[in-house]
C-alpha cells in the first residue's frame, strides 16, 4: 500500500479528483511495491494570472532514499495530473531499468570470474 498526501492551493479536492489521482498513483505502486518506506506528495494549485496552462500538478515521490520529482501545467486539472503522472512514472521506469542492468552486468561478472575459476581446476 502506497502512503501518499494530496494537497490543493486554490482547488478543492472532491472525492472525484482524489479518486482521480489514486487512480493515477495505482500505476506508479508498482514500481514502488515491496518499499515500505515509499511515500507520494501531490499538490494542486490553481493560477488565475497565468495565461494558457491555469492548473499545476506536482508530484514528489521519496523511496530508498531516492527523490522523484514531476511539475506540470494544464488547460485543466485533470490534463495536469494525467501529464504530472506520466512523467513520475517515466522516471521510475528508467531508475527501475537501472537497477535490473546493473544487477544483469554485476551478475554476469561473478558468471565469468567462476566460470575461469572453474577451468583453472
Amino acid at each position: 500500500m502506497l502512503n501518499y498526501n494530496i494537497k490543493g492551493t486554490g482547488v478543492p479536492i472532491t472525492d472525484e479528483l482524489r479518486g482521480y489521482v489514486e487512480k493515477k498513483l495505482a500505476h506508479a505502486e508498482k514500481f514502488l511495491q515491496g518499499d515500505t518506506t515509499a511515500h507520494v506528495d501531490v499538490e494542486l494549485t490553481h493560477q488565475d494570472l497565468r495565461h494558457g496552462d491555469n492548473y499545476c500538478a506536482e508530484f514528489t515521490a521519496s523511496a530508498a532514499g531516492a527523490v522523484y520529482r514531476a511539475t506540470r501545467w494544464g488547460e485543466s486539472m485533470h490534463a495536469a495530473v494525467d501529464l504530472a503522472a506520466g512523467e513520475i512514472m517515466t522516471e521510475l521506469g528508467r531508475d527501475k531499468d537501472k537497477r535490473v542492468r546493473m544487477m544483469r552486468r554485476s551478475a554476469t561478472k561473478v558468471k565469468e570470474y567462476l566460470r575461469g575459476w572453474r577451468t583453472k581446476i
